[in-house]
């Protein structure tokens, strides 16, 4: 846990750091992009105030006019014409354009008020230009933003998975030494027991304890060989035609369950039907199950069922318990490998971590699927459904 969290606290720094330099990063270029257009537009300005000056030494070089304020003038018609032409080339140098605005007087004068003006489509190309770069700048901001935070998310998701990977294997571990430890050390002492006493009677009370603990032992030795052979490769099924009844009551009886009276009864009033599938590995998923169901349950209280199902052509089981439930979280977690709740040194209830992974496999492997869904008034429930194409009625 202390691994995770300070994974998630580094995650969350870097995450912070990376949008703030990003962020920051981005103002900048679209700070200087202002700038920039500021500074071609006051270019501009320059260029009007020269197209003046050069104006007023052309103007008074060429006609010997005198500027007079706001470039007003008052000139005879062949003066007029000899401003005209002198004011066009002066904006030609400049890219400007000229003004001309002329009110008759008496006789041939006219009064001439002149002006040159930044042309439009020169600042309409800057103020494009500005837009452009602020979009391509904000554009890229927000790529490289949101690539880095991708990047940091799946860096994140990985190490956490294996950090939590890890953290299982060590449950695991733990799990599997007690599950080992307990019924070798009861065969052990049955078989001491027996040594010692002549007793008939007592012989087989302890040789049948000595069973049922090597019994456990091989289905924790089958557990994580078909486990092994899951993440390695597929294994082989063996698929014949049977009765789903059949196997429930199997893996019943198989699984020494001490309500297994309880759970024959809650199959009488449930539909019967044919599955094409390898009868023992549909065994070990009910097994699991009724397992993992009574585990769960709480003490002296342990009220399971099970049921068999035909709706609208679908096939299917349900598993349900009245224990301590699932949490809604957790519910799709459960099916990995390893995967338990809580902490292994202490969690009171055993297990290894590998039964519900089975179940799941085992189903994907005959093409069924399985939801865990919560149970009125309380506990769990799981449903089965399975491939109609390798179903039928009786």
């Amino acid at each position: 846990m202390k691994q995770r969290r300070l994974l998630t606290g580094i995650a969350l720094f870097l995450a912070v750091y990376m949008t703030a330099a990003l962020g920051w990063w981005t103002f900048s270029l679209l700070k200087y992009s202002v700038a920039e257009s500021n500074l071609q537009m006051e270019l501009l300005e320059h260029q009007r105030l020269l197209c003046y000056h050069k104006f007023q030494a052309e103007l008074h070089a060429k006609t010997g006019i005198i500027t007079e304020e706001n470039f007003s003038y008052e000139l005879k018609t062949k003066d007029f014409n000899n401003l005209v032409i002198i004011a066009n080339n002066c904006a030609n140098n400049y890219k400007m354009t000229p003004q001309v605005f002329q009110e008759r007087m008496d006789g041939d004068s006219v009064r001439v008020e002149l002006s040159f003006t930044i042309p439009e489509i020169a600042a309409q190309q800057i103020q494009n230009k500005l837009r452009n770069k602020q979009n391509a700048w904000l554009g890229e901001g927000i790529t490289v933003g949101l690539l880095t935070l991708i990047i940091l998310g799946l860096m994140y998701y990985y190490l956490d998975k294996i950090i939590r990977f890890n953290q299982q294997k060590t449950n695991f571990m733990m799990a599997v030494t007690h599950e080992l430890k307990t019924p070798i050390a009861a065969a052990k002492l049955a078989i001491q027991t027996v040594i010692r006493n002549k007793n008939q009677e007592n012989q087989e009370r302890v040789l049948e304890i000595s069973k049922q603990s090597i019994d456990r032992l091989s289905g924790l030795m089958e557990r994580v060989l078909m486990a092994t052979q899951f993440e390695n490769r597929i294994p082989t099924k063996t698929e014949k035609w049977v009765n789903i009844h059949d196997v429930i009551s199997k893996a019943i009886d198989e699984g020494q369950f001490g309500i297994a009276d309880e759970l024959k009864n809650s199959l009488v009033e449930s539909k019967d039907f044919l599955i094409l599938c390898d009868e023992h590995m549909l065994k070990i998923v009910f097994i699991n199950l009724f397992t993992n169901s009574i585990k769960y349950s709480e003490e002296n209280c342990v009220n399971v069922s099970v049921n068999s199902f035909i709706r609208d052509g679908v096939f299917g089981v349900t598993v349900s318990d009245q224990g301590i439930g699932i949490p809604v979280g957790e519910r799709n977690l459960i099916f990995e490998k390893f995967y338990r709740v809580g902490d292994e040194r202490t969690r009171s209830r055993q297990g290894s971590g590998l039964g519900l992974y089975l179940v799941k496999q085992i189903l994907q492997l005959h093409k069924a699927s399985i939801e865990v869904t919560a149970n009125t008034p309380k506990g769990s429930k799981f449903n089965i459904v399975f491939n109609a194409s390798d179903c039928r009625m009786e």
